[in-house]
């Protein structure tokens, strides 16, 4: 169980690496990410499914200047991670259950990723000082690597984290009420209903969220 769980964080870590240490090629995003850890474990449509739902719910959350965002592919790979961990210590649950408890624990990843990841900010940024008094070639080449090293760790310890609770609270799942499908997405949906909320009340950005949903609402109409 242990064993899985490490296993996971370190492959999860990997993963990680693409949102701020190796290019950036979305690979991290939780719709590539999530159908990619499923194809490796074996749960390929349980990962189009995090994955496709979780990159909707943060879709405008987007890493602009100084800006840190809640980190929507932290909270996409700990959803599938999760997923996959129920599946390998044989839970005797239905499928909904834990994808119900994995919406929940990406909500919060989201914003403990966030928190690791200024963090991660604040130690590139004593590396950065360091290699800058000292350009060395041996020192940049350790610098580099104490850098990705850093990343990968912020990504091991955020998925470790929220698999260590799933371990602990893995028996009281099963007492929850029995979801149909179509209603785990609430919980998604009031992820995303509070982002907008944060938008309109705190960041006073109504223009752009009447903007949004009259476009959604637009396309809708012309999709359908």
């Amino acid at each position: 169980m242990i064993g899985s769980a490490l296993l996971l964080s370190l492959i999860g870590g990997l993963v990680l690496l693409d949102k701020q240490a190796i290019g950036e090629f979305g690979i991290s995003q939780p719709i590539v990410a999530c159908p990619l850890l499923g194809l490796i474990f074996g749960d390929f449509n349980i990962g189009l499914l995090l994955g496709g739902v979780l990159q909707l719910v943060w879709i405008g959350s987007l890493p602009l200047g100084a800006k840190e965002p809640l980190d929507n592919q932290g909270a996409g790979v700990v959803a599938m991670s999760i997923f996959i961990l129920a599946k390998n210590i044989s839970l005797n649950t239905p499928h909904e259950k834990i994808i119900f408890v994995s919406f929940l624990f990406a909500g919060i990843a989201s914003i403990i990723g966030q928190v690791l990841s200024q963090i991660l900010k604040k130690t590139n940024n004593y590396l950065f000082n360091r290699v800058n008094k000292d350009s060395s070639d041996k020192l940049i080449i350790s610098t580099h690597l104490s850098g990705l090293v850093t990343a990968l760790l912020r990504g091991f310890v955020l998925i470790i984290i929220f698999l260590i609770l799933f371990i602990l609270i893995a028996p009281l799942i099963k007492l929850l009420p029995n979801f149909q499908l179509g209603e785990l997405l609430v919980l998604p949906l009031a992820i995303g209903l509070a982002g907008i909320a944060r938008l309109v009340i705190i960041k006073r950005q109504l223009l752009y969220s009447i903007l949004g949903a009259v476009t959604g609402l637009a396309l809708w109409v012309l999709l359908k």
